[in-house]
């Protein structure tokens, strides 16, 4: 079996006591959704209904930012919500672009990644549920019909950090 821990790159810089409180939860929602996706597959199913699930966690999270913006195709509008305290230190967010067409974040940590590396995930475990983590995030742009959603590479595939990037739709 391969050595994860030595393909990850994923150490937290920021230590403080709130992000690490901020990170433990969650870590907490990380161990919950893997060993819900073990039990499920010990009963024999997939993990759709998990996708499902954070899926529409996600589309709440959408709906709240949605509600507080004057303008739902403001880009930068978006960005404050999207990228604001306090998950910007949890995930150790930096900003590489933030303008009128795209809003382009590098996490340079994870706690999930970190959470399921603790408990032995083998690297296609931990890209496998950091795609299935990543329907909140695909829910939360399917909100914003002015803007696209993607994923670039991850730290569950063993890059430095986690893109996301949100591209204003062309009309």
């Amino acid at each position: 079996m391969e050595d994860v821990k030595k393909i990850i790159h994923n150490e937290a810089k920021l230590n403080d006591d709130v992000t690490k409180g901020l990170r433990n939860i969650c870590a907490r929602r990380a161990a919950t959704i893997s060993y819900m996706i073990d039990e499920a597959k010990k009963q024999g199913l997939d993990d759709s209904f998990a996708r499902k699930a954070i899926y529409n966690y996600g589309k709440d999270i959408g709906k709240e930012i949605e509600e507080i913006m004057e303008d739902t195709t403001d880009i930068i509008q978006f960005a404050r919500h999207f990228a604001g305290a306090p998950h910007t230190n949890i995930y150790e967010m930096e900003t590489v672009i933030s303008d009128e067409e795209k809003l382009y974040i590098d996490f340079h940590y994870c706690p999930y990644v970190e959470e399921w590396t603790k408990q032995g995930r083998s690297l296609e475990e931990l890209e496998q549920l950091c795609d299935l983590a990543m329907e909140g995030d695909r829910a939360i742009g399917d909100v914003f019909p002015a803007f696209k959603f993607t994923l670039g590479k991850t730290i569950a595939q063993g890059n430095p950090v986690c893109e996301i990037r949100f591209d204003k739709v062309k009309k």
